[in-house]
């Protein structure tokens, strides 16, 4: 037998022994490249943890920074085996090795780690428990989001329990936004293996190469961990998670008897050299920065930097962390070189906020400087602008990038307005009059949108909302460098859009979110109604299973980006309200304007997510009792709220034709979650007032329990949902 034919066989021995090997059928030809591409991962990860690795090396640090972004969840895993097939840094052949190992990991579920540290010092210390470690509450979350067939029924899970047990005073008022993002990462994770192994089925039964029909899957936006999450979840997979909440809140409460408080993980980290190597060619790269890192970064920065226990070193470390992180290739590179020289709780949380910022990317198409875009001219012939400029210190290899994503950004918003002309519009990309405390902004004096860099990126579906509000002010009153909004509520006319504006801005008073990277908005109607027109970009956008982080940050009711956005109240008045300014001003699509008001108008079925937050929102008097005021008085508003509520959830159910036994288990279950945020709640207060009064029998909730008081109208009470509601914005006497 020759040499030759033994090395032949070897090999089919070894392709065979993988196949057999791997956890699902895909052939030899696909098992034996997965096999590769985990070797490959393994060597690369294996030569950044030595000290030997220099800048000069290039391919292989640009390898290890794809793989250590993958492992932080930097970006969708199917993005970046598109970014690392485009690459021009690496030649052909590492591109492939590359790509199978990102493929391999993902199968494995490797990516998307989420560390401990980010999850340490959530709870409230008591006299009978210590707040339980990272490890502890990363390991409930991790087996909430597994647990259920859907991942994102354990992730809705995860944000009900701990918005409940943070009401109860048992976590720390940040706790719900730290475990919401753990689950969302975890969440991608597990939705990316499924997809993962989809991709390779399709691949080895069609007999193509999947690394080839990989960017066509994400051309026709397959993959369920680039999709948006602005969808309800079906009935079984709410279910799911409601069922799952007492459990789930059970385990938070005895978190505190564990003994687990995390551990070192300093020795599986990459070397310092390493890191250092990592930043050097991310630099070299000279990329766009990436809004969803540099805003989130930015918003943190003052927690980051104001421990009291940090040196001037690591202070300067942390300082480079946040300047440092551009992109996600720079974000990789720092937070490996902070671990070595100021680690810490703050850095792991601001890595997964970013992480999970970076989501709004998903459906984003591979772009290196070098590549092309449209022109100037071309975008002013295309849309009508007036003119494209860039500040004179623009990097000339940018250009083609933003004027790609100022057309994306045109274009889907063409979807949901199709009327949108802006015709005339002057768009500027460089820093504002505003400076660095505007995110973008457009001038109604000059007509100008400017666009900075780094922090426009998800702010353009408001700013563009501000010159649709613009248009509207020139066209109807005839005036030029004002909104149309501002003028009908401060000239207290009488038409529709003034009286749906008040109504608008009556409705979002309660329901306006305020991410901590930006002040408190203002209560000009102009901005109340750009904060609402992002709302609806992203939600209509991802009724057709779009997303697109250049024009929106908004990913769903919890998740609500970077940028001042107001969700629709629950009752519903803002959705229609909105609607009736947007026929006035520039209308949406039939189709669209219809499925808005049922998905966000009145007669609605409220989420879980807004039942809860009704009840740990809900105002009350803790004052009042030192002035002598009954424990019960004081709890009244939260049982007045659960039996509003429970109104509410049984006469939602009462119009749904459905016999199953489905519609009876999913009432039983909202009503249960009704009955613990409101124990929630109240225990939360007693103990705060160091009450040990117990919540007994008394704050059961009864099934049939009705209420005049119900803070809804539901469909088959109210089925005229598209008639303005002017009961509620009928102008103030």
């Amino acid at each position: 037998m020759s040499a030759r034919f033994r090395r032949l066989l070897s090999l089919t021995a070894l392709t065979l022994l993988a196949a057999s090997c791997e956890r699902i059928s895909v052939g030899s030809e696909i098992a034996g490249e997965l096999h590769r591409g985990r070797d490959y991962a393994t060597a690369i990860t294996a030569r950044g943890r030595d000290t030997t690795i220099t800048a000069e090396s290039t391919a292989t640090v640009v390898a290890l920074t794809y793989l250590e972004r993958q492992r932080l969840g930097l970006g969708s895993p199917f993005l970046l085996i598109d970014d690392a097939l485009n690459d021009p840094r690496v030649a052909d052949s590492t591109r492939r090795s590359l790509a199978w190992a990102l493929l391999a990991r993902t199968l494995d579920g490797a990516g998307n780690d989420v560390s401990p540290l980010a999850l340490d010092a959530m709870g409230v210390p008591s006299a009978f428990n210590r707040p339980a470690g990272g490890w502890a509450h990363l390991r409930l979350i991790e087996h909430a989001v597994r647990e259920t067939d859907n991942p994102r029924a354990g992730e809705l899970a995860v944000r009900l329990a701990y918005t409940l047990a943070t009401s109860e005073h048992l976590l720390r008022a940040d706790a719900p936004r730290v475990a919401t993002a753990a689950a969302a990462q975890i969440r991608d994770r597990e939705l990316a293996q499924a997809d993962a192994r989809e991709l390779l089925r399709a691949a080895w039964k069609s007999g193509v190469d999947p690394l080839v029909l990989l960017p066509h899957w994400r051309t026709a936006r397959r993959f369920a961990v680039e999709a948006p999450l602005m969808g309800t979840l079906d009935r079984d997979a709410r279910l799911a998670a409601l069922q799952l909440v007492p459990r789930l809140l059970e385990g938070i409460e005895r978190l505190g008897q564990s003994d687990d408080r995390g551990e070192d993980t300093r020795g599986e980290i990459l070397s310092e050299r390493s890191a250092v190597a990592m930043a050097s060619v991310a630099g070299r790269a000279d990329a766009p920065p990436e809004a969803p890192v540099v805003v989130t970064l930015a918003g943190l920065g003052g927690r980051l930097l104001g421990s009291a226990m940090l040196d001037s070193g690591m202070r300067a470390a942390r300082e480079q962390f946040v300047t440092g992180s551009r992109t996600e290739e720079s974000l990789a590179a720092e937070h490996a070189l902070v671990l070595w020289r100021a680690p810490g709780v703050r850095v792991e949380r601001a890595t997964l906020m970013a992480a999970v910022a970076l989501r709004a990317y998903a459906q984003a198409t591979p772009w290196f400087p070098g590549d092309g875009g449209p022109t100037d001219r071309e975008l002013a012939q295309r849309y009508g602008l007036a003119s494209v400029t860039f500040d004179s210190d623009f990097p000339e290899t940018w250009k083609p990038y933003y004027r790609g994503t100022l057309a994306s950004a045109l274009d889907d918003l063409r979807r949901v307005l199709p009327s949108l002309d802006v015709s005339g519009l002057h768009v500027q990309f460089g820093e504002s009059p505003m400076g660095r405390t505007a995110l973008a902004m457009h001038d109604p004096r000059r007509r100008v949108l400017y666009l900075p860099p780094a922090t426009s990126a998800g702010a353009i579906a408001h700013e563009l909302a501000h010159d649709v509000d613009w248009q509207a002010a020139r066209r109807r009153d005839a005036v030029r460098g004002d909104y149309a909004t501002d003028r009908a509520v401060r000239d207290a006319g009488q038409g529709l859009l003034a009286v749906s504006m008040r109504g608008l801005a009556a409705a979002s008073a309660g329901a306006a979110a305020y991410p901590e990277s930006s002040l408190p908005p203002s209560r000009r109607p102009t901005e109340i109604f750009a904060r609402s027109m992002d709302w609806l970009t992203a939600a209509s956008l991802a009724h057709e299973g779009r997303i697109n982080g250049y024009l929106s940050s908004v990913q769903d009711g919890v998740l609500t980006g970077y940028v001042s956005v107001t969700p629709p109240d629950a009752r519903g008045d803002a959705g229609v309200a909105l609607v009736h300014i947007l026929d006035d001003v520039s209308p949406l699509a039939p189709s669209l304007r219809t499925w808005y008001l049922s998905r966000f108008g009145p007669g609605r079925a409220p989420e879980p997510r807004e039942l809860v937050d009704r009840i740990v929102e809900a105002p009350l008097d803790p004052a009042g009792a030192d002035s002598g005021m009954s424990v019960p008085r004081l709890l009244e508003p939260i049982r007045r709220m659960r039996d509003s509520l429970a109104a509410l959830v049984l006469d939602a159910h009462a119009c749904d034709a459905d016999d199953s036994g489905k519609r009876e288990r999913m009432e039983q279950a909202e009503l249960q979650l009704i009955d613990l945020a409101a124990r929630a709640r109240t225990r939360g207060l007693l103990r705060r007032l160091g009450s040990v009064i117990v919540v007994d029998s008394a704050y059961e909730l009864v099934p049939g329990t009705r209420s005049d008081t119900a803070p809804f109208a539901h469909a088959c009470a109210r089925p005229d949902a598209d008639q303005p509601p002017f009961d509620v914005v009928a102008p103030a006497p």
